[in-house]
């Protein structure tokens, strides 16, 4: 049970991490969140990586699969959640976060358009859930929140497509580079490439809670998390790791609605279900 157990406390750092982001997001804007989240995940990842004896042997890197690692990891993380902050913004964590979590949709579409992957009868279900799962989201309405933002719906939609895209380009790259040396990179190269076009010049207004709740989001979410992950992926495989990992919104909307007083009604708490259940048969 070792291995569903890390899978299950993975989609609970992943959806901590989001709820934490959040709460800094009242204050920061997305582009300046997400630079310093990755900013502390590098800031850990490097000395592991260090400690570990991964630049040791950077003359045999490959690096064409570590442009496809930075080229993914700048569209998922780097646009994606970039996405994903500005709807959560707009339309709340709950929300926001079901609605990105439709990527494995897009995963298998990629998978199947582009790397011919045969379409099989299980994707069909999990397309008909998901696109469920989206129709209970975008017609929520409540006397709280209101109706859903179109724009926050399209920006949650393109962090889906984004993530898509980044994972598979990230694996295709994993597959010639370690993944400590990898993570340590990237999260490098990303911090770089966020801090350019987050307007540094420009005075940025961060009080110490900030500071706090971002670091603790990159520890629970990049570090953390993706080590958790990991570990769960080699002790039960990725078929089972990954669905049990895609219960990360249930546990936003839980989280959410404890510590920033969201309002879950009970159709937006189904559709964060259902989203999951989709997820199992995309994968």
């Amino acid at each position: 049970m070792l291995g569903e157990l890390l899978a299950l406390l993975t989609a609970f750092m992943w959806a901590a991490s989001t709820v934490l982001s959040a709460e800094a997001l009242k204050r920061v804007n997305p582009i300046q969140t997400n630079t310093l989240k990755t900013f502390f995940s590098a800031l850990i990842m490097l000395p592991i990586a260090f400690a570990a004896g991964e630049f040791n042997n950077l003359h045999y890197l490959n690096l064409i699969a570590l442009l496809l690692i930075i080229l993914g990891t700048i569209i998922d993380y780097g646009i994606g959640d970039t996405m994903l902050f500005k709807s959560i913004i707009l339309m709340g964590v709950s929300k926001a976060y079901t609605v990105a979590y439709t990527y494995p949709l897009f995963t298998m579409i990629i998978a199947v358009l582009l790397i011919g992957e045969p379409f099989l009868m299980r994707y069909l279900i999990g397309t008909i859930l998901t696109v469920l799962s989206i129709i209970m989201v975008s017609s929520e309405n409540n006397k709280t929140n209101g109706k859903v933002s179109l724009k926050g719906l399209i920006m949650a939609l393109i962090a889906a497509l984004t993530w898509a895209i980044g994972t598979i380009l990230v694996a295709i790259g994993l597959k010639s580079i370690s993944t400590f040396l990898a993570n340590a990179i990237r999260f490098l190269a990303l911090f770089l490439f966020l801090y350019l076009i987050s307007k540094p010049k420009k005075r940025w207004r961060l009080t110490k809670k900030d500071l706090a709740l971002l670091s603790a989001s990159s520890i629970f979410g990049m570090v953390l998390g993706g080590i958790t992950f990991l570990f769960s992926v080699q002790l039960i495989g990725a078929s089972r790791a990954t669905p049990l990992c895609a219960s990360s919104p249930v546990w936003a909307s839980i989280i959410s609605s404890v510590t920033l007083k969201e309002r879950v009604t009970l159709r937006l708490f189904l559709s964060s279900v259902i989203v999951v259940i989709g997820a199992y048969f995309l994968f």
